[in-house]
């Protein structure tokens, strides 16, 4: 059977108090509305509908690499869940044939594996209809599932309006619905508006279905699997659990994670097996880690690549770079700006590197500043070296050749070369560039005074 989906994405989130769309707000990295979307791709849709409304532009600009989304726009905030699905006739009327999925965009802890059981049960039982609920022991606030005597569902009743009776039932609907896509197309024609608050309700399909003897039937998913996100501290929660999920099923890949709740992980990050990550890490955007590294406490990654068997130690910063295997980076080192660390280079302690490649076993271990250098294999840089790469104006390149030593508080003024074997002694400043196997030297000379320290002229000493 052709399958649809639908993701309700148009409403304005008045609760969660941002001139941003709701549903493009970040967790774990991505936009709210890509979680239900992710878990519908699992069912191979031919087409998801995004129904969108406040601020469109913003959502469609977020998803607009989506696979196989169309977007709707529903131009009436509050025209409710009815009226939004309506919207979405067009790509239906293509495929009547069809079933539809209809997920909820904040609504983001629904899983691929919950959709596919729901969606099995739909097509073995040939229902007519699905709605996932969940049981609950205080079911306050949800709209209830009401069954006739053979445990047909015949209608989904809001607690404002039900029976002391119904507000005993624990079965609630959680928002999420399959239907077979023709007999949803003539129950949408059916739809009114309320009387009290003017919205059009999905949820009132239910009762259209049990009314022609259409069969709808539920599906009992996990009751953290239907939260929705109203507000931020919602917001939070649901992040909180996306993040426990995605460190678990790191773990159960073999990867160590110590005081989990300490360490915050993005989706799309991957990481190798027998890697160690240290309380308080952050592990952000596309960044991908390999096999045997270590990655020390407070360190924050994103958008990078480290191979194999690295170190990072503690609280080092690296973004948009690559560290290749059994490199060493830290403590407290920042690599930035596509950098790239080549096999068993060191960069140390308060050392910076910035739009550079470091050559294999070439070590920087102590308070230097690399940028936009190209730096050989098996070079020593000494500590308290600068890379002058700026003149106020524009930006230049300097070149280090293999078997360089750098002594330490030098400063090579770019634009410059410093061929194979070449020797800077400490404390020089390197305005022209070195040819190899050449040592380099720049010293002022040393004057001494004696008696003339001005602390003790004051005192007269």
């Amino acid at each position: 059977m052709t399958l649809l989906g639908i993701v309700l994405a148009a409403g304005k989130g008045t609760r969660f108090k941002s001139e941003t769309p709701k549903v493009i707000h970040k967790l774990l990295g991505k936009p709210m509305l890509f979680y239900p979307y992710n878990a519908l791709l699992s069912l191979n849709p031919e087409k998801v509908a995004i129904i969108v409304g406040h601020k469109a532009e913003l959502v469609k600009e977020e998803l607009k690499n989506y696979p196989k989304v169309e977007f709707f726009l529903q131009e009436n905030p509050k025209g409710g869940t009815g009226d939004a699905v309506k919207k979405a006739l067009p790509l239906m009327e293509k495929c009547p044939q069809s079933a539809v999925v209809i997920l909820n965009g904040d609504s983001p802890l629904i899983t691929a594996e919950t959709l596919k059981k729901a969606y099995e049960k739909f097509l073995k039982e040939k229902l007519d209809g699905l709605i996932l609920t969940t049981y609950l022991e205080d079911p306050t606030g949800y709209g209830r599932i009401v069954r006739d005597k053979k445990g047909n569902v015949v209608r989904i009743v809001e607690e404002k309006d039900a029976t002391e009776e119904e507000k005993k039932i624990k079965e609630v609907n959680g928002g999420f619905y399959i239907f077979k896509t023709e007999p949803l197309l003539e129950a949408l024609k059916e739809l009114k508006p309320s009387e009290i608050t003017g919205e059009v309700y999905l949820t009132d399909v239910v009762e259209i279905f049990a009314n022609r003897n259409l069969r709808v039937d539920t599906y009992i998913a996990p009751k953290e699997e239907l939260l929705g996100v109203n507000d931020r501290v919602q917001f939070a929660e649901v992040e909180k659990i996306l993040l426990r999920r995605k460190i678990e099923n790191l773990q159960k890949e073999g990867v160590t994670v110590r005081l989990p709740e300490t360490v915050y992980i993005e989706w799309d990050v991957s990481v190798g097996r027998d890697t160690q990550i240290e309380p308080h890490v952050s592990l952000k955007g596309e960044t991908k880690i390999g096999e045997n590294a270590f990655i020390g406490q407070g360190s924050i990654i994103e958008n990078s690549q480290i191979g194999d068997e690295v170190k990072v130690l503690p609280y080092s910063y690296i973004s948009d770079s690559v560290v290749e295997r059994g490199a060493v980076v830290g403590p407290f080192a920042r690599i930035r700006n596509g950098s790239l660390l080549k096999k068993s280079s060191e960069i140390g302690n308060f050392v910076e590197v910035k739009k550079s490649t470091v050559g294999k076993n070439t070590k920087a271990k102590h308070l230097t500043y690399i940028g936009d250098a190209t730096i050989g294999e098996n070079t020593n840089i000494g500590a308290g070296t600068v890379f002058a790469n700026y003149d106020g104006v524009n930006k230049y390149q300097t070149f280090v050749g293999n078997n360089v030593f750098i002594g330490s508080n030098s400063l090579i003024i770019a634009p410059r070369k410093l061929e194979d074997w070449s020797f800077i002694a400490g404390g020089s400043v390197v305005n022209k560039d070195v040819p190899s196997k050449a040592l380099a030297i720049s010293r002022a000379p040393l004057k001494i005074l004696e008696s003339k320290n001005p602390l003790l002229e004051k005192k007269k000493i």
